[in-house]
């Protein structure tokens, strides 16, 4: 065969066909053969070539695109996530911790593995006697939870424009009061992978997603690994069944197979999802948290040491680095006087849950302005009405004024205007929800979680004793049998009871210890010491038997929460919120609702017939001060608790790092070479600075209990202490800061939740606003000086006229005031517009066939096959491509036309559209 020939063959791939019949005709078998396997060999080499180059999917082809146009910035390795677990010891001595030991460290390994198949890296650092276990997620994989959470992210090129303020108010506010201007919103949309370019800031995945945002997303990742997986995988490849029994003994679901368990569920895997929190449940590591963004400015003298960089899989000093400082940015902004707060960067930073509380206290706060004044002038009037009506009885000086200014005090509290002040605080209640109903919508909105849908995980506490199958993934779903749970919240319910009786017995004792002081000692005493040692010693007393018995009770509701098992974190809030709540109501309130309905009134003796509980003059003194007393006693022990304890284990802690630190600028100077280099590094030290300070915890449940009891002696006793609003105001704002120094740099970083809402506590706050109306209808009537001027008919009556005054006018505004801003409502119409301009303008419909093809030359491919017959017996046929089928007759419809089968159109409504109907009717 001539080769030259073949080559220059267009079939082979050479020549120019010029010339093919010429060159074919020398052909014999053996060369058309010799040429057959030529392409034989081609075509499986570029198939082969085909098959080790993968096909690329449209997220990986957008990055590979800007990595080849040199547009695809770099990417630190940030540390998202934390773990921490001891230094394995040696206990061959002892076989049993041995074994428990060698368990932890197999379930250790097995979740490293795991993770780093999810696409983590991993660096271990050993400090002291701890391994901490550094963390960094690959922006693909962040990507891939995103969208697989329904995580919505801004649009590229959609940022939404903001209005100019046009009042002075307006602009005086933009210039001197608001701290977010600089922040801008953005139109967003669930996360898609395969149109991540449409997002904003692609080309930067350092900077995609916001540092709350990667805790969330690492978090929900590291939650949802289940290392029984694994381990049922590992059985199965060895040959080996799983046991039903055996696995749910050793793990949470209590209790061995049931005998009625269907044969083909038998070999399926059902333990409990084993993730990070069962693996921090069962000490395999003993700490997980999130680091701070790195922070130029220190809060005591030990972080005045250069800190490693968050970015620490790289051992650059973050002082050469131009880097935003985000967390010095915060407090600046955070702790500023009379500004507001800077919503945008909290919610940046600690996540929406945590933001939204502090949007709440925020417009309380700003709410509270107007009912402060007016307390305050009803205060005044009172104060000036007390001065008038004794002047004329004044004649002594020294003690005796000074008797009778606290006298002048005492009677300035109840004064003519005190129903009116009760009207308008019980309005205030309900306009404040409704504000806040209004802010919660626009937040809401503007923060992207009005639509978002997270996948909770069961919690690692939670014990299925029962299954069933799920009808929808035929998989076995464990679940705790009602009647159990039914049982426990009887028991919860019996304790609480129980702890009621001791609210009681403890407001008893101080009556008592009150009721022997005013009728033993008060004779010999002076008015003022009198005054002092009943109404003063008393309240405090009443109010650390509060805060003892709220820090039990808080103990016994988490115990018994836990107990109940419940199966997600969110029933889990819910019922311990309801437990403490309760309790913290009857708890904060039981004192004083004694005060107003009942001391006084009975006059029957406690102990003897001397010692009776009678209020001198009016009781309202007596409750005035109470409220007084417990709304200042109680965010002092809370300042105590969250604020001087944490700086007292501080400072016991860093007593280790200035150690450390020492030997590590010691060992600098004199360059000696230390034993382990790790333990003396920046990054060491700011890691092992974190590791030090104490957990947040639940810090929302807390800050919302305390914030609501606050709310409900605003709410409950309006009419009995006008002050309440200002002393509400005060503590509220002084709270703000503390709490922002307390997150920033005396605790760790909470894990970034994201939350639509308050949840339940705008129910709770409902509720209150409602026992308020009763609660002040029957203060004025029955414990007020205004309200002694009437008959008992005639205090039913103000109760019902006061009840029905109030209800009608916070209906009304309630009604008037829509839930949504009308802006609000007009720019999520706008944004789904935008949506699906920005997202669905690639499908548009393109028609290249008429309407009577389905596609080209369907007619002729259709008509060739044959008809067939459905279940309902129609026939089905087709036609060519100009004249119907035979079988079938072609009607066109006019509007005076009508079929004469039962199938009738109708008539056309409008025939001028030149629409016609065309129906196929079997002959």
């Amino acid at each position: 065969m001539d080769r030259k020939k073949v080559k220059r063959s267009p079939e082979v791939g050479g020549g120019d066909g010029h010339n093919l019949e010429e060159n074919t005709k020398d052909l014999n078998l053996s060369d058309i053969a010799a040429i057959k396997n030529s392409f034989t060999r081609l075509k499986k080499k570029r198939h082969k070539h085909k098959m080790h180059k993968p096909k690329l999917s449209p997220f990986e082809e957008r990055y590979s695109w800007l990595y080849s146009e040199n547009k695809l910035k770099p990417e630190d390795k940030r540390i998202d996530y934390v773990l921490v677990y001891p230094v394995p010891k040696d206990y061959s001595h002892d076989a049993a911790r041995a074994q428990a030991e060698e368990k932890k460290t197999v379930k250790r390994e097995k979740f490293e593995n795991l993770i780093l198949g999810e696409g983590f890296l991993i660096q271990k650092t050993t400090i002291k006697e701890n391994v901490f276990v550094k963390l960094h997620c690959s922006f693909k994989r962040l990507c891939y939870e995103a969208e697989k959470v329904k995580l919505e992210m801004p649009l590229k090129d959609c940022r939404i424009p903001e209005g100019e303020p046009h009042s002075i108010l307006g602009r005086f506010i933009a210039d001197h009061l608001e701290t977010d201007g600089e922040v801008s919103d953005f139109v967003s949309t669930p996360f898609r992978m395969s149109k991540v370019d449409r997002f904003d800031k692609y080309e930067d995945p350092e900077n995609f997603f916001r540092p709350a945002l990667r805790s969330l997303l690492v978090d929900h990742i590291l939650s949802n690994i289940d290392i029984s997986e694994s381990e049922a995988k590992k059985k199965e490849d060895a040959g080996v069944e799983p046991s039903v029994g055996g696995c749910l003994e050793s793990i949470l679901c209590c209790g061995d197979s049931k005998p009625g368990m269907p044969k083909d569920l038998q070999n399926k895997n059902v333990c409990t999802k084993r993730g990070l929190p069962y693996l921090l449940m069962k000490n395999v590591y003993t700490e997980a948290f999130i680091l701070h963004d790195e922070s130029l400015h220190r809060k005591s003298k030990m972080e005045n040491i250069p800190p490693q960089s968050g970015n620490m899989f790289t051992e650059t000093d973050a002082y050469n680095q131009n880097i935003t400082d985000a967390r010095k940015e915060l407090n600046d902004k955070w702790t500023r006087p009379l500004a507001y707060q800077p919503m945008w960067h909290i919610r940046n930073y600690f996540g929406e849950k945590i933001a939204f509380y502090f949007a709440w206290t925020g417009m309380l706060v700003t709410t509270l302005w107007i009912p402060m004044f007016f307390g305050f002038a009803v205060f005044l009037y009172g104060l000036h009405k007390s001065i008038t009506d004794t002047s004329a009885a004044r004649n002594g000086t020294g003690s005796a004024e000074l008797q009778n200014v606290l006298e002048d005090i005492k009677r300035a509290f109840d004064n003519d205007v005190t129903p009116f002040y009760s009207l308008f605080i019980c309005c205030w209640g309900t306009i404040f929800l409704e504000v806040w109903k209004r802010q919660s919508a626009r937040l809401a909105y503007e923060w992207d979680v009005d639509m978002y849908e997270a996948n909770e995980p069961d919690r690692p506490q939670f014990k299925g004793t029962r299954f069933k199958k799920n009808p929808i993934t035929s998989e076995i779903d464990w679940y705790y049998p009602f009647g159990m749970r039914a049982l426990k919240f009887a028991t919860s319910g019996m304790v609480f009871i129980v702890m009621v009786i001791v609210v009681i017995a403890s407001v008893i004792s101080v009556i008592i210890y009150r009721v022997i002081i005013s009728i033993d000692y008060c004779p010999t005493m002076s008015n003022q010491a009198c005054f002092v040692l009943t109404t003063i010693v008393s309240s405090v007393l009443n109010a650390v038997s509060i805060i003892i018995l709220g820090l039990i009770y808080d103990k016994l509701a988490v115990m018994f929460t836990d107990w109940e098992n419940h199966r997600t974190q969110t029933d889990y809030n819910d019922s311990l919120i309801l437990k403490v709540f309760t309790f913290k109501l009857v708890n904060s309130y039981a004192s004083c609702f004694y005060i107003a309905f009942f001391r006084g009134q009975t006059g029957r003796s406690l102990l003897e017939s001397r010692y009776v509980d009678s209020c001198e003059g009016s009781c309202m003194t007596q409750l005035s001060f109470q409220v007084m007393t417990l709304m200042l006693t109680r965010p002092l022990s809370k300042f105590v608790s969250d604020v001087g304890i944490p700086i007292a284990k501080n400072i016991v802690k860093k007593m280790k790092i200035i150690k450390l630190c020492k030997s590590m600028l010691c060992c600098r100077k004199n360059q000696v070479k230390i034993e382990n280099e790790e333990e003396n590094t920046p990054q060491a030290i700011f890691l092992f600075n974190e590791w030090s300070k104490p957990s947040l915890g639940d810090f929302t449940l807390g800050e919302y209990t305390e914030k609501v009891i606050l709310y409900g002696y605003l709410m409950l006793f309006a009419c009995s202490f006008p002050l309440a609003p200002m002393i509400a105001l005060i503590v509220c704002m002084i709270d703000i800061r503390v709490d922002a120094k307390r997150l920033l740099w005396l605790f760790r970083r909470p894990v970034a939740l994201i939350s639509a809402d308050i949840g339940m506590w705008y129910n709770i706050l409902t509720f209150l606003n409602l026992l308020g109306v009763l609660s002040n209808a029957f203060i004025i009537a029955f414990t007020s000086n205004w309200g002694s001027q009437f008959s008992m008919m005639g205090k039913l009556w103000v109760i019902i006229g006061f009840e029905h005054i109030v209800l009608a006018l916070k209906f009304f505004l309630a009604f008037i005031i829509p839930d949504v801003p009308q802006d609000v409502t007009l720019a999520m119409r706008r944004e789904k517009y935008l949506i699906h301009k920005k997202l669905e303008k690639e499908i548009d419909v393109k028609i290249t066939t008429g309407f009577n093809e389905l596609f080209p030359d369907s007619e002729k491919k259709l008509s060739s096959e044959p008809s067939k017959v459905t279940s309902k017996g129609t026939l089905l046929a087709a036609g060519n491509g100009t004249n119907p089928a035979p079988n079938y007759r072609m009607n066109f419809l006019s509007p005076e036309h009508n079929v004469d089968t039962g199938d009738s159109f109708g008539p056309s409504p409008d025939i001028s559209t030149q629409t016609f109907c065309i129906k196929f009717k079997q002959t």
